[in-house]
């Protein structure tokens, strides 16, 4: 198509929208005007002098008695008996960057997540940790595929306190 073709189809689509956009649209001076009169709630008929009348005693009943002795243990009981740490499977410490990015990217697949953390006695190694779990049971029931990740015969559980 040329330049002439496309700008005559533009302008007649342009006319077409606008006479569309008038035609279609409300136009104030057709529409009714329509007035919506509520009418006003009469005021509710209450006779003030029963209210006078009305004597408010005090109940005498010594039949319900209530029991207000302590029978929960006290909050600090209760924590101490409650294990806060989360744990960690220790799977190994590697100096190899490459091994270790895999490990962990290996680990996240499974639907486990696994961290780095610098080792404390051999600075030039890290330590890769997977979890937090609730519990040592949690790592214990998870241990065979665990290792079979890493391709390693044993790890090692760690408490951890993030």
């Amino acid at each position: 198509m040329n330049i002439n073709r496309m700008l005559g189809i533009f302008i007649s689509l342009t006319i077409l929208m606008w006479i569309l956009i008038f035609a279609l649209s409300p136009q104030p001076k057709y529409q009714q005007i329509i007035n919506i009169n509520i009418p006003e709630l009469p005021e509710p008929e209450v006779d003030q002098g029963n209210f006078k009348n009305i004597e408010f005693k005090e109940i005498q009943n010594d039949s319900f008695k209530v029991d207000i002795k302590d029978t929960l243990p006290s909050a600090k009981e209760r924590t101490d008996k409650v294990d806060f740490n989360f744990y960690v499977y220790r799977v190994g410490a590697f100096g190899n960057q490459t091994t270790i990015s895999k490990l962990v990217k290996s680990y996240n697949n499974e639907g486990f997540p696994a961290f780095t953390e610098q080792n404390q006695s051999n600075k030039d190694l890290t330590n890769i940790l997977v979890g937090p779990f609730a519990s040592k049971r949690d790592i214990e029931n998870n241990k065979q595929k665990l290792n079979n990740i890493a391709d390693i015969k044993a790890g090692e559980v760690i408490a951890w306190n993030p």
